[in-house]
């Protein structure tokens, strides 16, 4: 039997640190999500534009291009909280890790590094307190140089190489609010500068001629300072008022610094500074440059100095040219922000790791915002396709709930986030899809929630896709938080004109049309579901839920110590009234399952048993039909998941001991089993914890199984009359690097086979799965 796995949808936020994206001139942004390093290829269309590069043991902190003299890039550095930054380099298209740096005795916060020649300096700032300086030469990399900062934290850092000396100098902002400049074979200090008022977050240099450098420094003072470095003569003229110039030597020359300018025009922390790559025209034959910054503010702004041929060739007061940013929302403004090449376009990356970028038309010079990819910032907690296949949702610990869904655009297929149903106050831990358009959701609350698509999405769904989802006319238009309020309000067409005077609508929902995937801004505000129930019973925090494939049933389990508390309810959809209390397990139940054919509910728990019940016919009441106890019970540990085959005739286990057990009618016994017992032998994976299982909807000999693994890995077996067999298997850059929550297959419209996973990465992961005997 072979398989053949495709990658088709990668979604994921970035890590919530600073310095943790940047765009290259070649127009692939990298960026840290958990663990991994992620590289976006703009310039995909029509497939999956994300490569996951799996290699850090913990949270990576920093990612940087290396960018070469003639400004490719074919390497970059990461550095993360496990203590060590790595250099990536392209070998044959393929990104791998050349060199591992180690030797910081706490995690790396800040990174840099520059070509010198063909030799490659990377400079890694820790929480140790020390800067470390490693030097690249004919392929081997060595430990050149620890910086002892003493008890000072270094917050970022930024290497250049001098343009006379062709020597590099090295600027690290610490936390006395100072930039201290480095330089020297054996690096020592021979400067400071001094004028922020708050800690100095970002840093960037730019060559201006074969003498001078302006360095652009941010601050969470709210201002922006640009530093004039070059080399030192000697001025005897006295006349006039001069600017305060610093003088330190470097490399047997005197460079002069004088502070150019400082640029108020943010009123929250800076936290990003970089300049365009290349000048953006010229003045009077002196290039003139552009400087990009961001803040918690909610705005980005593009300054330019103001063309001012009095002062000589171009060097008037610094001015906003371009000011674009969040209205509203959720957000708590942007931590970072890289110009795109050429500077027609520009990326800002928010606090809760969601990306924006801006690019400018052409015909009106306007700077627009445009799709980009995204996803959770937080472990996500659950995926299920919708019963058609036409889009997944998926719930997370970030207190969102997400709709991933097909554009389809003259390039192909792309899958895209389209909408965000739920901003929640509680991490999410469960949902169910009721029908097309109702699902059910469960967080950290004793309550579950019920939404109902409003109009306006079920409209751009299908201008988006192509596909016809079936509504209720009558339903509304959209929903809003209202202030103070809790819950999604449904508005209704003509209501929100009524809100016009109306103080109140902060944050109203506005009806929008949409021919391509919204805008972050835009799914914040704009893209909400109302609530339509609120289903109370559990006496704890709700952690499974179920719906039955007729959509008339929906199944719910709470966090449990005691046999009363574990009980799974059963909830008629049609008047969202309790029908049925289940008793069975002694704890928490970990994962419902009805079978496909609705007549089934099975229930795993961490009291490591599984519980059968058999609809009665003719309603909506179940019988338990079989369980397991300590005699028959094959599993050891906790059963963390259970699925399904598609003609439900049998289903499968899987537990914290590394078993997968599948069980079918077997005929009648005396035990707890009833008619039920193990078909073949049970899966061992040594040393390993099952935490995700389900059967895929093939037809054939045997059965195919997937099964998502505690270590990020997923593998899908096959089981005929020989045995299990291992198949395929999905590493950690292929599939997760932390344990996998959810696996879920779907048959497409046509006839394909989809496979939905999501992990404790953030990462939500949809694959093409090809089976031929």
């Amino acid at each position: 039997m072979k398989v053949k796995v495709e990658q088709l949808y990668t979604s994921v936020a970035c890590n919530r640190t600073p310095e943790i994206i940047d765009w290259n001139g070649q127009g692939l942004i990298c960026f840290g999500a958990t663990n991994s390093v992620v590289i976006y290829d703009t310039n995909l269309k029509g497939t999956d534009p994300l490569t996951v590069l799996s290699h850090h043991r913990s949270q990576v902190n920093t990612v940087k291009w290396l960018r070469k003299p003639d400004g490719t890039c074919t390497e970059l550095i990461s550095g993360s909280a496990d203590k060590t930054a790595a250099i990536w380099t392209l070998v044959n298209g393929v990104w791998k890790v050349t060199n591992s740096l180690a030797g910081h005795a706490d995690g790396i916060t800040c990174i840099h590094g520059t070509y010198n020649g063909d030799d490659l300096l990377v400079y890694t700032g820790s929480v140790d307190s020390t800067v470390r300086v490693w030097e690249r030469k004919d392929g081997v990399t060595v430990h050149k140089q620890t910086i002892n900062l003493n008890s000072g934290l270094c917050l970022t850092l930024y290497a250049h190489i001098l343009p006379t000396s062709n020597k590099p100098i090295l600027f690290c902002a610490l936390d006395d609010h100072k930039i201290h400049v480095f330089v020297g074979e054996e690096y020592h200090r021979v400067h400071t500068l001094t004028g922020h008022e708050d800690w100095v977050r970002g840093l960037d240099v730019q060559d201006v001629d074969k003498s001078t450098i302006l360095l652009a420094s941010a601050s969470q003072d709210t201002y922006i300072r640009v530093w004039r470095i070059e080399k030192h003569v000697d001025q005897q003229d006295t006349r006039g008022i001069k600017v305060e110039q610093k003088v330190f030597p470097a490399y047997g020359e005197d460079w002069s610094v004088k502070l150019d300018a400082v640029l108020a025009g943010h009123e929250g922390w800076v936290y990003g500074v970089q300049w365009q790559p290349g000048p953006v025209g010229e003045i009077n034959r002196k290039p003139v440059y552009r400087l990009l910054s961001s803040s918690l503010d909610k705005t980005a702004i593009i300054w330019e100095p103001e063309a001012s041929p009095q002062k000589g060739e171009g060097e008037g007061a610094w001015v906003e040219r371009v000011r674009v940013g969040e209205v509203g929302g959720n957000g708590l403004g942007f931590y970072g922000s890289r110009f795109g090449p050429e500077g027609n376009s520009f990326l800002a990356h928010g606090y809760n790791g969601s990306f924006h970028i801006w690019k400018q038309c052409k015909e009106t010079g306007q700077w627009q915002s445009s799709a980009v990819c995204g996803g959770h910032f937080s472990a996500v907690e659950d995926v299920r396709w919708e019963r058609e296949g036409r889009y997944l949702m998926s719930v997370s610990a970030d207190q969102t709930t997400r709709v991933h869904a097909p554009w389809k655009t003259t390039h192909g297929t792309e899958w895209h986030e389209i909408a965000r149903p739920q901003v929640h106050g509680y991490d999410l831990s469960s949902l169910a899809l009721v029908d097309s358009t109702t699902f059910a959701s469960a967080a950290e609350e004793k309550v579950i929630r019920v939404f109902r698509a409003p109009h306006n999405f079920v409209h751009n769904f299908k201008n988006i896709t192509g596909e016809v989802i079936e509504e209720d006319r009558k339903g509304p238009e959209g929903a809003a938080v209202p202030s103070l309020g809790l819950s999604n309000k449904a508005v209704f067409i003509g209501e929100d004109e009524e809100q016009d005077g109306d103080e109140e609508n902060d944050g109203y929902f506005v009806p929008i049309d949409m021919t391509e995937p919204p805008t972050e801004e835009t799914l914040m505000q704009n893209t909400l579901w109302p609530e339509e129930q609120k289903l109370y019973g559990h006496g704890y925090e709700v952690f499974a839920l179920a719906a039955s494939a007729d959509g008339t049933l929906l199944a719910s389990a709470c966090k449990a110590t005691t046999a009363e508390h574990a009980a799974v309810l059963l909830w008629d959809t049609s008047t969202w009234q309790e029908t049925q209390k289940l008793i069975s397990h002694q704890l928490t139940v970990t994962q419902l399952a009805f079978s496909p054919d609705s007549q089934h509910l099975l229930s795993v728990s961490r009291d490591r048993r599984w519980t059968l019940y058999k609809r009665t016919q003719g309603s909506n009441l179940f019988d338990m039909v079989a369980s397991t106890d300590k005699t028959n019970g094959v599993h050891t540990r906790i059963i963390w998941c259970c699925a399904w085959t598609h003609d439900s005739k049998a289903f499968a286990t899987g537990s914290r001991d590394g078993k997968i057990c599948v069980w079918s009618e077997t005929g009648p016994s005396n035990s707890s089993l009833g008619d039920y017992g193990l078909l073949g032998k049970p899966l061992e994976v040594p040393s390993a914890s099952v935490t995700a299982l389900d059967f895929a909807p093939c037809t054939g000999q045997g059965l195919v199984l997937a099964a998502g693994f505690e270590t990020g890995v997923i593998r899908i077996y096959h089981l005929g009359t020989d045995g299990w067999d291992l198949i395929q298997e999905l590493d950690n850059s292929a599939a997760h690097h932390l344990a996998v929550k959810r696996i879920t297959f779907k048959l497409s419209e046509d006839n394909k086979m989809l496979l939905a996973s999501c992990g404790n990465d953030h990462l939500v992961r949809i694959y093409s799965v090809d089976i031929t005997a």
